[in-house]
């Protein structure tokens, strides 16, 4: 039978009947499932060193595409010492711009044999040229039902592999891929297991130093009121200046401790809410006024009143969050605008408090994690809990928070309410005949 020297498969040539013996497949495939499963690395290096048992061959490689740098990297490799020569000549990594039989295995999904690599023109040089390969074959490595890479085999020597081996390269590559599948799995869970462990110490030590630096800035914030005073009362302007931006200075760590002890509280399951009817639009107001200083303008627009059902100190810590990220983000001298409207929102109608800067926008890739806690993206100078918190407080009246895409530049975010619809008065009357009736709530005894 006379064999081509540069052959990619697309039917198997007419072997006169003859067929070779099937590699031990079956052999194979257990060794690859029993293989401990830790890292992806770790995991297709050992399979790779399985299947070089089997196949008695100089090289193995199963690629992966890396799409940072729009690579196959040999993520996994046997060990010999064409693999450790590939590694010193750089093909290890082979950019999909470079092209080669592996990139095309992996571009076509189709599979790759050649039984003279030496005149094969579409192989790189450098396999050709600097590994000496003769033989190799190809399969792409597909995991979930993408095609994530490639399985290639490599030899020295002519005429190494039978097409019975290709047809095993292709039935292997499939458990190469459950395999790694497998391995990822293991990988996201270790790393989720670390992330949860670090956002645990990193709670409970925020938790200890946060109320530690309570009890020590109480007394400095009331020292601060007292110096103020008596700089007033002496008519010091200069001390009058530089004891205000101390007492403003303290006041923002307080704002900060105040928001890692609600958290904890929330976190503790000991967060309660004190409910009355509150006007909305009076509690947005008297918040923006404490950050319209400084140069700072906030525009509202909102109706006289609007009337909420809520607990008006930890709405007004939300709110407040909100502006303190607004004014962080704002380049100096833009507005904030802050809107107070009903609308209906999902089918029930809601009151709506908008917002809006006008800064350089939340990057699209910050925003799976924005009300995450210690979230912080790169320009940010704070803990990472402010939309967090102000979330969850909002979460706890019943209502949303989100980040809406503004008309311009800037973020928006739109915190909505439970519209509040005040009783009647045959529900107040029901009310009462229910309490006289004894299946009301009981009144406190005398």
């Amino acid at each position: 039978m006379t064999r081509f020297a540069v052959r990619t498969m697309v039917e198997e040539p007419d072997t006169g009947g003859e067929r070779p013996p099937d590699p031990p497949l079956f052999v194979a495939l257990t060794r690859l499932l029993a293989l401990p499963v830790t890292s992806v690395r770790e995991t297709l290096t050992a399979a790779c060193e399985v299947l070089s048992t089997v196949l008695e061959t100089d090289k193995i490689d199963a690629f992966l595409h890396d799409a940072g740098s729009d690579s196959l990297v040999a993520v996994g490799t046997s060990d010999s010492p064409m693999s450790r020569h590939q590694r010193a000549i750089g093909l290890d990594r082979l950019p999909l711009a470079n092209g080669g039989r592996s990139v095309e295995v992996f571009q076509t999904g189709k599979h790759y044999f050649c039984d003279d690599v030496l005149a094969d023109g579409g192989e790189l040089p450098g396999i050709r040229l600097g590994l000496k390969v003769q033989s190799a074959m190809g399969v792409p490595i597909e995991i979930q039902g993408k095609r994530r890479g490639a399985l290639s085999i490599a030899s020295g020597a002519r005429n190494k592999y039978r097409w019975s081996d290709l047809e095993f390269l292709a039935a292997v590559a499939h458990w190469v891929g459950v395999v790694t599948h497998r391995a990822e799995l293991v990988e996201e869970a270790t790393r989720a297991a670390a992330e949860r462990a670090r956002q645990r110490t990193a709670e409970e030590l925020v938790s200890v130093v946060a109320h530690d630096l309570r009890n020590l800035v109480t007394p400095l914030a009331a020292r601060l009121h007292v110096l103020t005073a008596r700089a007033k009362r002496e008519a010091r302007a200069a001390d009058i200046a530089e004891l205000s931006k101390a007492t403003h200075a303290v006041e923002r760590l307080e704002r900060v401790l105040s928001n890692l002890l609600t958290v904890e509280r929330i976190e503790r399951g000991l967060f309660d809410l004190k409910l009355e009817v509150v006007d909305l639009v009076e509690l947005v107001r008297a918040s923006a006024g404490l950050f319209a200083t400084g140069g700072v303008t906030i525009e509202i627009e909102a109706p006289p009143q609007v009337l909420v059902r809520a607990d008006p100190d930890t709405l007004r810590q939300a709110l407040e969050n909100l502006l303190h990220n607004a004014t962080s983000h704002s380049p100096e001298g833009t507005p904030l605008a802050l809107t107070v409207r009903s609308e209906r929102l999902d089918g029930a109608d809601r009151t709506v408090v908008r917002v809006r800067d006008f800064g350089p926008g939340i990057p699209a890739e910050l925003r799976p994690t924005l009300f995450d806690r210690f979230a912080v993206g790169p320009q940010s100078l704070g803990l990472g809990l402010g939309l967090y918190l102000a979330r969850s407080l909002v979460q706890a009246h019943g209502g949303s928070l989100e980040i809406e895409d503004p008309d311009g530049p800037g973020a928006c975010f739109r915190l909505a309410l439970p519209l509040y619809e005040p009783p009647t008065r045959e529900a107040d009357e029901a009310g009462e005949a229910a309490d006289e009736a004894g299946e009301g709530p009981r009144r406190a005894q005398e």
